[in-house]
């Protein structure tokens, strides 16, 4: 599918950017990746890189723009992302405030057990946090349009593989991330301790993130 040379190299740096900005596909690898292990990051990676093959699909044909033009529909998924979102950041604090309750964990090492949790049950989180975003139908109906060169056809190709450029960067940065993450950064917090402060520190970010996602405005024009 025939893309033009000159607005790809734009949007390949712009890309860069955007995937290098933390939010909460990167939140939830790395607090995966550190807490269950370098399998349980991964896993989370192919989850969320199979939400944006998903969004580049429905911005494809036409189902995003769809949803961002209907209130209605455009609501539903803010709210309910802002709900996971804050679900998940609770579910963090809920973690350190019990941790820091037991007294006798406080210096019990806490290094993760790789099958402690099912990846079944990851993948699925990750491509659901990824899924309920409405941001990312706004990236796809406002950013990438502007990369599209309508005199070569096939626009909804051209909309679909420039959506993706975003997958395959994006799965190749926060693989990177699982596994840094999953090696120096996890023998640095090695304690039960460090890993309560994690939780605690992953909960208030992913519900700042679920207020940043409910105060999200339908604009994409």
């Amino acid at each position: 599918m025939p893309l033009d040379p000159h607005l790809f190299q734009l949007y390949l740096v712009a890309v860069g950017v955007l995937v290098l900005a933390p939010g909460p596909d990167f939140l939830l690898v790395l607090t995966r990746s550190v807490a269950d292990g370098r399998r349980a990051g991964v896993v989370a990676t192919l989850g969320i890189s199979l939400g944006n093959v998903i969004h580049a699909l429905l911005a494809a044909i036409g189902v995003s723009a769809l949803i961002a033009a209907s209130p209605a529909l455009f609501d539903l998924l803010r709210y309910a992302g802002g709900g996971y979102l804050a679900w998940i950041g609770g579910r963090s604090l809920w973690s350190a405030l019990t941790s820091r309750s037991d007294a006798a964990a406080a210096d019990r090492p806490a290094v993760a057990n790789p099958d402690s949790v099912r990846l079944s049950v990851v993948f699925t989180q990750a491509l659901l946090t990824n899924m309920l975003n409405p941001k990312i139908i706004l990236f796809q109906l406002a950013f990438v349009p502007q990369f599209v060169a309508p005199e070569l056809g096939h626009v909804a190709g051209q909309i679909f593989l420039l959506g993706n450029v975003i997958t395959l960067v994006g799965c190749a940065y926060l693989s990177g991330v699982a596994a840094l993450s999953a090696g120096a950064a996890r023998r640095v917090l090695a304690s039960q301790r460090m890993k309560t402060a994690l939780d605690g520190l992953a909960g208030v970010l992913f519900l700042g993130f679920a207020v940043r996602l409910l105060l999200t405005e339908r604009k994409f024009a």
